[in-house]
């Protein structure tokens, strides 16, 4: 094993599949974990990288593997989300909670586990966020809470790891994902999504895979506690009506 082991939470997703490819292009070596032993199993075999199966809400799991790779990580890529969708009255307390849990809490361990290792290595978190916190949508209030948290967290880290270890965080627009396809998979409805955007299109995981691998790449000398925002321009631009 070498130190250019990196952790991709979330492996078998859109965005952690493609930055998975991307960093082993790079001569990284991903170690994609995710809770889909058959789907990990077949993007292994595709990439050439090896495979943890785990549900990261299994923090005792977690701590294993990262035991398991101690003093050989020099990256972590958070790529787990989820999508609950309703409105605010029709919320129940757990709704929020499961969320936090999967989106906020399961990074915090993964994270913590880690630090160590991370910071003899002076190496990089990536996080995931979504356009939802910066510009408020109807609807959205489970999400955008969670990750507004996980938005918080990649600043804070950074002040608090500073200078061994780089955290940045990407913030994605809607992403053709298994999660998300009941909302796209309606051709009227995808069209007018890909319509608010002034680039005019639903998103995908290359569009993330240059950037997050550059951040948890050794190139990256002196990025840290930034959100960047890939969404097509949808979160700071208007386009004419």
């Amino acid at each position: 094993m070498s130190n250019k082991n990196i952790f991709v939470f979330g492996g078998t997703g859109s965005i952690g599949k493609s930055l998975s490819k991307k960093l082993k292009s790079n001569n990284y070596d991903p170690i994609i974990i995710s809770r889909n032993e058959t789907e990990l199993k077949q993007l292994s075999e595709e990439i050439g990288c090896e495979y943890k199966v785990c549900d990261v809400l299994d923090f005792n799991k977690v701590k294993s593997i990262s035991e398991e790779y101690k003093d050989q990580l020099s990256g972590i890529a958070f790529c787990v989300g989820s999508i609950n969708l309703k409105p605010l009255k029709m919320t129940k307390d757990e709704d929020f909670i499961d969320s936090f849990k999967i989106n906020t809490l399961s990074a915090i361990n993964a994270i913590k586990y880690n630090q160590e290792t991370l910071a003899k290595n002076n190496g990089s978190i990536l996080l995931y966020s979504t356009i939802a916190v910066k510009q408020g949508f109807t609807n959205h209030t489970i999400i955008s809470t969670a990750k507004g948290a996980i938005e918080g967290l990649t600043l804070s880290l950074a002040a608090e790891f500073a200078p061994k270890i780089k955290v940045n965080c990407i913030a994605p627009s809607l992403t053709d994902a298994k999660m998300t396809q009941k909302l796209i998979s309606n051709e009227t409805i995808k069209k007018a999504i890909e319509n608010m955007h002034p680039l005019p299109k639903i998103g995908s995981g290359d569009d993330f895979s240059d950037i997050g691998s550059f951040l948890l790449s050794d190139k990256n000398s002196w990025i840290t506690g930034q959100i960047f925002h890939i969404d097509g321009g949808r979160s700071s631009l208007r386009i004419k009506s």
